[in-house]
Order: C-alpha cells, then sequence, then structure tokens
C-alpha cells in the first residue's frame, strides 16, 4: 500500500481545507488566549498575582472583543471548513524519504526494537492550564528537541532546522544528568528502570494529545530526520455521527520503517468531556525488511487513548472489546501469505491502573488474555520495579518533580513516590505490598501467538525527561526478536543494533 502524503484527494480540496482553516484560526486564538487569561496554573496563582490580576482586568475583555469581531471571518471559513471534513481520510502522512532508490533490506538473526509511548497533553494553552500545564507552544518545542536529541547517538540533520524555529520563546535548556545504572531492579529477564533520558535508536514514537495543530508541526519538523515516516492529525474532526468533534484523536505515530496499511477506527460511545475529540484506535502495518529467502518481514502496532473520566469503567470496557475486534478485522485485511511477523504492539494512554480497586473491572478485561503486559504479575498487582506514570497534577512544578533527575530521584523512592505520583482509586488504598506503584495507566503491551515469532522482552523504561512538561511519565519498551537464518543481520542499516 502505497500512501499519499495528503488526506484529500485533489490538491483542490487540500487547497480549500488550508484556506478554511487560515479563516478559522484568528477565533480559535483569540478564544484559546480568553481561556489562558482566565485559566491559571498553580505556579501562576502563588507567585505571579499582578500577571493574574492584570489578565483578568485586561486580558479576557479584550479577547473577548477580538472573538466576537473574528466570528464573521470564522464562520465564512467554518462553511467550507465542515463539509470537508466528510471528504478527508482521517489522518496524514509526512514521508521524508524522498527517492525510490532504497536498498532492499536482508535481514537475518536477532533484531532488536525500541517502543516509546507518552502522553504530552498538547491541547490549547487554555485547555492544557485545566491539567495545570501551560504554554503549549513553549512545551512542544522543547519536547520536539528532547526527542530529537535522544533518537541518535550522534547529531544529526534535526539540529540543523531547529533554529529556524528560534524566533520563538523556548523552554530554558534543561541539564540531563548521564543515567546511573544502580537505580534498576529486575524481574525474571525484563529490567525496570527509572531513566533520565530517552532511549536512543529508538524505532518507534507513539504519542497522545497532540492535540494543537502547531505544536503537531512542531514535532513532524524536529522529528521528521529521525523517523521517516510519520502519522498525525489522526481522526476525524467537525460534524460526526450524532456530534459534534473539536478535535481529532491525538494521536500521533512516527517510525523509522515505513507503512504498508494503516486504518483508523473510531470509538462511537464517548461521553461527557471526551465526547469533544474523535478518540480511537490506530492500527499500522509496518515493512521491517526480507529474508535471505526473500520472504516479508513484517509488525503491527496498535496506538489508541482509552475514555478518561475515572467513573466510566463500562465504557472503557466496551472500547476495549471493540479494540480486540478491529485488531483482528485489520489484521484479517491487510496480512498477505508468507508474511512473517516480528511484533504486534498495543500502546497507548488507557486511563486506568492495575493497583486501584476501582479500575478492578479493566483489569480483569479479556485484553489482557490477548495482549501482554511486561509490568504486570497479574489483575491488581504490578511486578516490583514498575512505577506509576499520571503525576500529581497539583505537584507538576515542586522541586521533587520539576526536573529529570529530580524526577527520576522521586520516583525511584518509595516514600517520594507516594506525595507526587497520583494515588491508587480511591485514594488511600494502597494494597498489601510494601512497593506503592502509584497509577500507571501509560502502557507498551505485545501478544504472543504461534503466529509470530518468539518476543523477548529485555528492558522496560520509565522516562523522566519530560519533567515539567508533562502529567505522565514516557514509558518504553525494548524487545529483541531471533529471525530464521543466520546470527547477525546482513546489512547495517536495516536494524541499528540497541
Amino acid at each position: 500500500m502505497s500512501l499519499s502524503e495528503s488526506p484529500f484527494s485533489c490538491l483542490c480540496l487540500q487547497f480549500l481545507f488550508s484556506l478554511s482553516s487560515a479563516l478559522l484560526f484568528p477565533s480559535y486564538w483569540f478564544i484559546d488566549r480568553l481561556l489562558s487569561c482566565a485559566v491559571f496554573t498553580s505556579i501562576e496563582r502563588f507567585h505571579r498575582p499582578g500577571l493574574r490580576f492584570l489578565c483578568l482586568l485586561l486580558g479576557v475583555p479584550l479577547f473577548f472583543l477580538l472573538f466576537v469581531l473574528s466570528l464573521p471571518l470564522g464562520f465564512f471559513g467554518f462553511l467550507f471548513w465542515a463539509p470537508l471534513q466528510k471528504l478527508r481520510r482521517p489522518f496524514s502522512y509526512q514521508n521524508s524519504v524522498k527517492t525510490r532508490d532504497v536498498p532492499e533490506k536482508i535481514l537475518e538473526g536477532d533484531c532488536s526494537f525500541i517502543f516509546i509511548s507518552a502522553n504530552l497533553c498538547l491541547l490549547p494553552d487554555g485547555l492544557a492550564r485545566f491539567s495545570n500545564l501551560h504554554h503549549t507552544q513553549r512545551r512542544s518545542l522543547a519536547i520536539s528537541r528532547l526527542l530529537c536529541s535522544s533518537s541518535e547517538p550522534s547529531k544529526n540533520n534535526c539540529e540543523d532546522k531547529v533554529p529556524m524555529c528560534s524566533t520563538e520563546d523556548v523552554l530554558p535548556m534543561i541539564e540531563i544528568p548521564y543515567k546511573t545504572e544502580g537505580d534498576t531492579s529486575a524481574e525474571g529477564d525484563v529490567l525496570f528502570e527509572v531513566s533520565a533520558v530517552f532511549p536512543q535508536n529508538a524505532d518507534f514514537v507513539c504519542l497522545q494529545e497532540v492535540f494543537d495543530g502547531r505544536a503537531s508541526r512542531k514535532l513532524r519538523h524536529c522529528l521528521g530526520s529521525t523517523f521517516p515516516h510519520i502519522l498525525y492529525d489522526i481522526g476525524p474532526s467537525g460534524p460526526h455521527g450524532c456530534g459534534f468533534r473539536f478535535f481529532r484523536s491525538g494521536l500521533f505515530l512516527a517510525s523509522r520503517h515505513p507503512f504498508t496499511a494503516v486504518k483508523y477506527y473510531f470509538y462511537p460511545n464517548a461521553r461527557g468531556e471526551d465526547a469533544l475529540a474523535s478518540k480511537g484506535l490506530l492500527c499500522v502495518k509496518v515493512y521491517i525488511g526480507m529474508t535471505k529467502q526473500k520472504q516479508k518481514i513484517v509488525g503491527y502496532i496498535n496506538c489508541t487513548h482509552l475514555h478518561a473520566p475515572e467513573s466510566d469503567a463500562v465504557i472503557r470496557c466496551d472500547q476495549m472489546s471493540l479494540l480486540l475486534q478491529w485488531v483482528l478485522d485489520f489484521q484479517s485485511q491487510y496480512s498477505e501469505d508468507g508474511d512473517l511477523v516480528v511484533f504486534d504492539i498495543l500502546c497507548g494512554d488507557l486511563n486506568f491502573d492495575n493497583c486501584s480497586t476501582d479500575d478492578s473491572m479493566e483489569q480483569k478485561h479479556q485484553l489482557f488474555s490477548v495482549y501482554k503486559d511486561p509490568c504486570r504479575d497479574c489483575a491488581g498487582q504490578d511486578k516490583r520495579g514498575t512505577v506509576g506514570t499520571l503525576l500529581r497534577w497539583d505537584c507538576l512544578y515542586h522541586e521533587a518533580v520539576n526536573t529529570p533527575a529530580s524526577l527520576k530521584r522521586t520516583l525511584d523512592s518509595d516514600a517520594e513516590r507516594r506525595l507526587y505520583v497520583a494515588p491508587p482509586l480511591p485514594e488511600g488504598i494502597d494494597g498489601s505490598d510494601a512497593h506503592w506503584t502509584g497509577r500507571r495507566i501509560d502502557y507498551i503491551l505485545y501478544r504472543e501467538s504461534d503466529s509470530l515469532l518468539s518476543l523477548a522482552v529485555n528492558k522496560f523504561q520509565f522516562i523522566t525527561q519530560l519533567a515539567g512538561l508533562s502529567d505522565h511519565v514516557p514509558v518504553s519498551m525494548h524487545f529483541s526478536v531471533s529471525l530464521p537464518g543466520g546470527a547477525s543481520p546482513v546489512n547495517n542499516d536495516t536494524i541499528i543494533p540497541h
């Protein structure tokens, strides 16, 4: 399957969509600025009372007036924008490989892969403030640089591109200490580790809550030199079904390996604030290479972000049941005779944990009989060495968690972790295990099956490099697969050893 980069079938529709989006942007920006002047983060409330007063006194009425004045232009743009959503493919594709003369990848022996999954909370600034995060554009640029600089062992072309963004305000440079090896724990053959930096040479990066279009552009701009294949603007928006979706899914997938099939499935049962976004499941088939016998080597990636409100366990369980059926449908539709499948991964923000009694329904779902969680012993109990990935929203700027080094120390300490990681539900219930995990809602799961090659998880990391930039702790999984044949790759450009 050869993917076109534009989500539209012709350039005329793409032009009309870009024009209508430009006409809508002033209204979008003014209402976002109005919210930013009315909603304050904890650091602004306690340390900048003067700025708070000026924003309420001057900013709110000014941006409200500008929003009202922009409405005629926005309404005209909406008349074109809304019907174009029906003609748009539910994802866009960025392909940085400009030549078709790519040498065939011949592989044999052991191959290793690294997946990263992270919820970035890159909402419009006014909405991100409800999660105690601000300056979405500054955060997105800082996150882009951190992901980019950590994805290569040496300097690459991305660093040549970053100065093009330097005219914008950016967060102060974060000093990242070298990773220490003393704070690790092992369970069986899997090493669990809290790391202050992203792993180098990641193969796939799955992001959630990349809702803001300008933030998405910054990510694509920086990551494109390392990850030539990127899916973004995933999911429908505008009038859809019986409602109106103000945001797409927020999913974003960057890959070193080309996509051969992509499909997006929309969850039909969202309600409340989650009904404003078109959450769903992104299913992707990736091409890895060829064996010496010309057998195609492929993998499957499934990315999702489940329903968020804590009390809606039934909705999440229904979404997981739909998810399993959609994965089966996708793989049945796009599998080919002779495919050598090296992995089948499910990752994303599932919005429930494996320690809360309130999440017991989700913990016992059939999903965990199909996909394996390397961090879990059984329903309701995680393995030692795992930590929660959802931080307390009111503590994001405390000294104990506002830098990668301090957040690493906090997550490594059972006592400190209790103060800054979101507690199990209901609050105060921490189980009988002395090792207090906290809410781990960000997952990377894998499937074991007779139809798949044997997969060995070598290391699972909880990454603190985005301290102060997100309310989630990113996770990564390192695993290896033994291909039929010899002992090592024939082509060094194919799979970079980890």
